[in-house]
């Protein structure tokens, strides 16, 4: 046996070697190397809590090189560059754009490979929030109470531009207004001069709310004529009458909400025969007001039937 194998050996040797060449060639045919670029988001990695970056990239654009069954496996969503920020100082930085290809795949490019970065200091404060009013109410409302929510917000960012905020701002559309109303708006971080700084507001958002009054409400109401005494024996009051049967008065919303009828002077019916009719004053109360001072008031007095 071992002769046969010792005979010829050249050519079975060839014979081997041409078969593993034609099966490597089949195999690279059915599953042939391919190249394959993405574009993947970039981490910034390792960096130091005291320091903040904001003009890395978001995204950097990469070549890989590997069979074309690992690549239709692979999953794209899971690639990520990063940035070994483990080094940075305050100031511009030189740092180079890492990549780790996965397991079968080969990196060819990143672009770009290195960048410059600015670093800064970090920092946070607490500041107030106030309102900032577009237009402007009407001359007959006035402002009871304003109530933000919430008062007090967190700036984070660069430290040179937190430490330029002078005061948070919500910006609110009033014009128009004439009752309570709400809004809710986006925060603004604004330095004395009122630019808006590119600082980060935590919350983000702000809800007022506007209590309104109105400085002089008109509103209808009926008269009422209160009587002192009592008519005489064997008499009584038939009805009681004014005109007109309302009156127009004026003044600010809550004390107009507050009344529900102005009434005239008493008027003494003691003993009282016959109807009484004449002008009486209106006793109108304190801050409402009425173009009508007196109204026409009759009192019908009846004999009593039996």
């Amino acid at each position: 046996m071992m002769i046969h194998l010792k005979r010829n050996w050249p050519a079975k040797l060839l014979s081997l070697l041409a078969a593993i060449v034609m099966w490597f060639f089949i195999m690279r045919d059915q599953n042939p190397v391919m190249e394959v670029t993405y574009t993947v988001p970039v981490q910034v990695q390792n960096l130091n809590s005291g320091y903040i970056v904001e003009d890395a990239p978001d995204t950097v654009r990469i070549v890989l090189t590997g069979p074309r069954d690992t690549i239709i496996s692979m999953k794209s969503d899971n690639l990520r560059a990063y940035i070994d920020a483990s080094g940075v100082k305050p100031g511009q930085n030189n740092v180079t754009i890492g990549f780790t290809p996965p397991a079968g795949m080969s990196l060819v490019e990143i672009k770009p490979d290195s960048i410059i970065i600015n670093v800064d200091e970090y920092a946070e404060r607490k500041v107030s929030v106030e309102t900032v009013p577009i237009g402007k109410f009407s001359d007959d409302i006035a402002l009871k109470s304003v109530t933000i929510v919430p008062k007090e917000v967190t700036v984070s960012g660069r430290k040179q531009l937190v430490n330029a905020v002078s005061k948070v701002v919500m910006k609110v559309n009033v014009a128009g207004q004439t009752k309570n109303f709400s809004a809710v708006s986006n925060l603004e971080a604004w330095d004395t001069a009122g630019n808006v700084l590119d600082v980060h507001i935590s919350p983000n958002q702000g809800q007022v709310q506007y209590e309104l009054n109105l400085l002089r409400k008109d509103k209808a109401i009926s008269i009422a004529v209160p009587t002192v005494g009592t008519v005489a024996d064997g008499y009584e009051i038939k009805s009681i009458s004014t005109t007109p049967v309302q009156v127009t008065v004026t003044g600010r919303e809550e004390m107009i909400d507050a009344v529900s009828e102005i009434q005239t002077e008493p008027i003494d019916v003691s003993g009282a025969t016959a109807s009484i009719q004449g002008s009486y004053n209106l006793v109108l109360p304190s801050g409402i007001n009425s173009k009508s001072s007196t109204v026409q008031v009759k009192i019908e007095i009846q004999k009593k039937t039996t």
